[in-house]
């Protein structure tokens, strides 16, 4: 009786583990490739919240999440660095590009007066470089990006 047992314990732990090889092979994302970046600021209506976008293209739609981040510099070597998730466009799935409000990108340790250096500086035609680097999850550590672009004089 109790090698019966045994075995048919071997064969339900045989057959999750199958169900768990077949589901994890089927999480992998894909590979993405950044193509372009545009600064956009005449998309606002008069709120002020949206007149300093960022828009990111890739090679093909997103179509699952994924996590970048940016680093900015103007030509008067003003900085913005920040990062937020990616996620497929639910609303237009087949666009390749995403668009990003730079005041987003602030945070606990930008400088003081980030929000006015944002309006002020960070304009079409003023910037120097971008870098964006796209991970599979935010990372933790010392992980590599996915993806990684450095655009200049934008």
């Amino acid at each position: 009786m109790r090698g019966r047992f045994l075995t048919r314990s071997n064969t339900v732990l045989g057959g999750m583990l199958w169900v768990m090889l077949l589901s994890f092979s089927g999480c992998s994302k894909p590979p993405v490739e950044l193509t372009s970046v545009k600064f956009v600021d005449n998309l606002d209506g008069g709120s002020g919240n949206f007149d300093r976008m960022i828009q990111i293209c890739f090679k093909e739609p997103l179509t699952a999440e994924y996590y970048h981040k940016i680093k900015i510099i103007t030509h008067q070597s003003y900085k913005l660095d920040g990062g937020t998730p990616l996620r497929p466009l639910a609303s237009d799935p087949d666009n390749n590009c995403h668009l990003r409000n730079l005041y987003n990108y602030i945070h606990r340790d930008s400088p003081l007066g980030a929000r006015q250096m944002i309006k002020d500086y960070m304009v079409p035609g003023n910037i120097n470089q971008v870098l964006i680097q796209v991970y599979k999850e935010k990372p933790q550590g010392k992980e590599l990006p996915i993806a990684e672009k450095l655009f200049k004089d934008l």
